[in-house]
């Protein structure tokens, strides 16, 4: 696996896992050890250059996005938006026994996942997208429903800390707003067909974007 792809991967999870925005890193030159992306959070003013607007509800994907259809051959790179916030994402696939190309923290993670869901790596897809505003993590784990995908990863992602699950009608899907007491912004699980996606981003608005922009 190539270092840029490594590297835009492990951002895009950190993203999610943490419930952080991260600029994704720049592609790695000739060196053969992982890169580490540098994290920041940006407040919501900072990204946006003003208050953040609140997302609504109801809001739908815009006139001209396609959205994707979703079938159980779908690849889940193709479910991914390629853009979000008006900035290009990066998006990349791998399988759960490619986890030796992530970095640590992130590989501990999902293999946590696939031990919760009594799972092979190789029964496990992931689709990554990001950007320095949002990230988008798409799971599908063969014999397992998007709903226990879904579950096992806020379970893994609350272990220990305070949590508050709310349910919510977010850019037009139903999904579980999740805040906790070690991450600094929430994230977002919806659940559609065999595939479990988890969303963070700067600001609520983005994130309905970027739900809007699913399946």
């Amino acid at each position: 696996m190539p270092m840029s792809t490594r590297a835009a991967i492990r951002s895009a999870s950190s993203l999610i896992l943490a419930a952080a925005i991260a600029a994704c890193s720049s592609p790695a030159t000739s060196s053969q050890q992982p890169t580490s992306a540098v994290a920041d959070t940006p407040s919501p003013a900072a990204s946006t250059g003003g208050p953040a607007a609140s997302a609504t509800p109801e809001a739908t994907p815009a006139s001209s996005v396609v959205v994707p259809s979703l079938g159980a051959d779908t690849p889940l790179i193709d479910l991914l938006p390629a853009e979000l916030g008006g900035e290009a994402t990066q998006k990349h696939a791998f399988v759960g026994d490619d986890l030796s190309a992530l970095d640590g923290s992130t590989a501990m993670v999902f293999g946590s996942l696939q031990n919760v869901l009594g799972s092979d790596g190789s029964d496990m897809t992931i689709g990554a997208a990001a950007n320095s505003r949002a990230s988008v993590i798409a799971i599908r784990v063969e014999g397992k429903s998007a709903q226990q995908i879904g579950d096992a990863m806020i379970a893994g992602r609350t272990l220990n800390a305070t949590t508050t699950k709310d349910e919510i009608d977010l850019g037009g899907k139903h999904v579980v707003k999740v805040t906790t007491t070690i991450a600094p912004l929430p994230f977002y699980v919806y659940a559609t067909g065999d595939v479990s996606f988890t969303i963070a981003a700067a600001d609520e608005t983005i994130a309905a974007e970027a739900l809007s922009k699913l399946p």
